[in-house]
């Protein structure tokens, strides 16, 4: 792909995220003007920067929805929901053709007719369409002009004669965004389109670097403009760099009172007050008196527009000093004193180190993670062969430096194993920041009132955990609005506010994370449940007359059910919830729900921060070694036979007073059982699944290790019982059983 494309799809599909979740706020938050902006510059920026490549459509269709977005930060417009909806659709575009770029580094053959129509809607928006849209009032303000002073005799008569005439003259500051170049931005062919320029001046910003440090795509120049032309006209052609631009209208007499009211800009104050000294250092020809006039009547003008450091009162006795006694130094001294604070300050605090960011393609990312799950499966080789030192060639002092360098090679990879997991991590704001979008619309649809409040956005988890979250989150949240939430005039008629919240959260407890989806809607009615289990079949009257009010919520997780009498688009199908607890199961989390008729729902779900390097225990069944992941494990026991008890077909046992089902591993893996002696204790690892305690019996247990979980795949991924497999140190693949699913 094109160096320069690489770039901009990245920073493209930012710049609609910020456009996308700015327009979803402004329609809650009218009229904040940083808000308003900060989606402005969004768009701005993609347009720009789309410039540089073969996409007109997307250009085109951007540049209509800056146009509208120019006109509600005027003020002249104000956003409505209808106008959001025909700016969000044509961001979806855009972000289409982004992908479309991606792939194949061209717009597709329908962009112009897919673009059209969006075009046409925006600008049926406008209240004027083309050249003749007015600028924004914001681009025009009151700027510091007392750099005019450095205009030369025949500029400012030029100037004057201009203003004498009754023309509308304007001063343009104007400093182009460094990476200007970057979004397609031509600072020099901007001024060419300026009419009527009767002075220029173009100066860098900063001082140039040498030449071999030279960025020629940086820009470093300021320029000051003087034209014929009005406020409104200057600022409709600065409209795209409204950030970068100052105009102001000169009254008739700007070019005799110094500077207008107002602070100029450090840069220009420094040169302003560096020309005063310069003209006080003339040699000392002609009149003096004249020469401290002329300066004093500029400083004066500063001090009461730009808030000169010095008093009003020791001001006026350096000028009558220096005019008493005809001589510059009085004036000149106080001058030191004034270019002093508008220098730039050398070393008054320590730097700050810049933050300094890498970006990484996600790719090397995964790579390093497949390198570190080598070294791991590497690492848990030097225990297998410390064993095999001692025990086949009898060599215990070879065997105790393995182990040595073992704990030393250990301490290290799971340093780095923690250090490549933290660059992994990313917040869970990467998925729930399409659900406002989601909100809103699915609102719209159903003609409900809804406010998503976000909660913990910033909390963290392994990018495979966040990844897998979309899915479940958009059943639950769709569930919420479509079943939970009420109508608003139900809602009002039952004491609640029309409007709706639904309440998106997310925290950090422990090495597991967890995201709340709650609302305060209509709950779950326990007995509507019931019914609808029983007419689904998925339970008999007497099945469901003995669950609890909360058996009867659960099942709701439960394939193929669901209380919708009719099919939408939306729900009815009995797929949604079945498919959260499926893949939250698979991720190794759990997930809860609990609800209040009339008061509102809360689904929990708890997932791991990280499933990349899995901790499990080794435990031998039949002859054939399994993992089992240590986070079930609660204790390991070894039973005499004389304290396993049958209840009905069942065996169980008795441990702290509590019964625990025994259920033997070769059994449920059809397993042949080892001969054993009638006498033999049990090895028995207690495990909790479900919130429930179990005793799994196995033939021996064996040691802890941590194992990089490959999940099953090819005609092996629907096979139950199994979370996937690991690659021990000896070249044996180890099975890693879910119990979940094999109990």
């Amino acid at each position: 792909m094109n160096a320069l494309l690489a770039c901009f799809v990245p920073e493209a599909r930012d710049l609609l995220q910020a456009a996308t979740a700015g327009l979803l706020r402004l329609e809650r938050e009218a009229g904040d003007e940083a808000l308003v902006n900060e989606v402005f510059r969004a768009v701005h920026t993609l347009k720009g920067s789309s410039g540089l490549f073969d996409a007109v459509a997307l250009t085109r269709l951007v540049h209509v929805a800056e146009d509208l977005l120019s006109e509600v930060r005027a003020g002249r417009m104000t956003l409505t929901s209808d106008m959001v909806d025909r700016l969000l659709d044509a961001l979806d575009q855009v972000g289409i053709w982004v992908d479309e770029l991606e792939r194949h580094e061209c717009l597709p053959e329908d962009a112009e007719s897919a673009g059209r129509d969006r075009v046409m809607g925006l600008r049926a928006l406008l209240p004027v369409h083309g050249d003749d849209v007015a600028a924004p009032a914001g681009v025009v303000r009151a700027a510091g002009v007392g750099w005019l002073s450095l205009l030369d005799a025949g500029e400012r008569r030029a100037v004057a004669g201009r203003l004498a005439d009754g023309e509308t003259v304007v001063a343009i500051r104007y400093v182009p965004d460094e990476g200007c170049f970057y979004r397609g931005e031509d600072p020099l062919q901007l001024l060419r389109q300026l009419p009527d320029v009767l002075a220029l001046r173009i100066a860098p910003r900063a001082d140039w670097p040498p030449v071999a440090e030279l960025d020629p795509y940086r820009c470093n120049l300021l320029f000051h403009v003087v034209a014929v032309m009005s406020e409104d006209a200057a600022a409709h052609l600065f409209r795209y760099v409204a950030d970068d631009a100052d105009i102001v209208a000169l009254p008739l007499d700007a070019l005799h009172n110094g500077d207008a009211a107002e602070v100029a800009p450090a840069a220009l104050l420094a040169n302003l007050l560096a020309e005063q000294r310069r003209i006080l250092a003339l040699p000392d020809e002609g009149d003096v008196r004249r020469r401290i006039a002329s300066v004093a009547g500029v400083l004066g003008n500063l001090l009461r527009g730009a808030g000169l450091p010095v008093s009003q009162a020791a001001f006026d006795a350096v000028v009558t000093e220096s005019l008493d006694a005809g001589r510059a130094e009085p004036l000149l001294k106080l001058l030191d004193r004034l270019e002093r604070p508008a220098a730039a300050p050398e070393n008054d605090t320590p730097s700050r180190p810049a933050l300094r960011v890498l970006k990484v393609d996600q790719a090397q990312v995964d790579l390093l993670m497949n390198l570190i799950g080598e070294l791991v499966v590497s690492k848990n080789a030097l225990p297998f062969l410390a064993r095999r030192a001692e025990e086949v060639h009898g060599n215990r002092e070879m065997a105790r430096e393995i182990k040595d360098q073992y704990a030393v090679i250990d301490r290290l990879a799971q340093e780095m194993q923690g250090a490549i997991m933290h660059v992994r991590m990313i917040p869970v704001s990467e998925v729930f920041e399409r659900f406002p979008r989601l909100v809103r619309d699915l609102a719209r649809k159903l003609d409900k009132r809804i406010d998503l409040a976000i909660v913990g956005e910033d909390t963290a988890a392994d990018k495979t955990i966040i990844e897998a979250l979309g899915d479940p989150l958009l059943h639950i949240v769709r569930n919420a609005i479509d079943h939970g939430v009420e109508l608003p005039a139900r809602r009002e008629a039952a004491g609640k506010p029309a409007c709706a919240t639904v309440r998106l959260a997310a925290s950090q407890e422990g090495d597991q994370v967890v995201i709340e989806v709650a609302d305060d809607g209509a709950g779950i009615d326990p007995v509507r449940v019931r019914r609808a289990a029983i007419e689904k079949g998925v339970l008999s009257a007497a099945q469901a007359e003995r669950l609890s009010d909360q058996e009867a919520v659960e099942l709701i997780f439960q394939a193929g059910f669901s209380t919708v009498a009719e099919i939408s688009d939306l729900s009815g199908r009995g797929v949604g919830m079945d498919v959260v607890r499926t893949t939250v199961d698979r991720l190794g989390g759990r997930v809860g729900v609990t609800s209040v008729v009339g008061q509102g729902t809360r689904v929990r779900i708890s997932l791991p921060l990280s499933m990349a390097i899995t901790r499990v225990m080794t435990v031998e069944a039949g002859g054939t070694l399994f993992g089992i992941p240590m986070e079930l494990i609660v204790e390991t026991v070894r039973l005499d036979p004389g304290r396993v008890h049958a209840i009905k077909q069942a065996e169980t046992f008795v441990l702290r007073n509590q019964i625990v089902p025994l259920l033997r591993l070769v059994d449920l893996l059809g397993l042949s059982a080892p001969p054993r002696a009638d006498d033999a204790r049990d090895a028995v690892l207690v495990v909790r699944i479900g919130g429930m305690p179990a005793g799994l019996v196995v033939d021996r247990f064996r040691e802890g290790m941590d194992v990089i979980l490959k999940p099953l795949d090819g005609v092996l991924a629907g096979m139950r019982g199994y979370g996937g497999t690991a690659l021990l140190g000896d070249g044996r693949v180890l099975l890693v059983l879910n119990l979940k699913e094999l109990l």
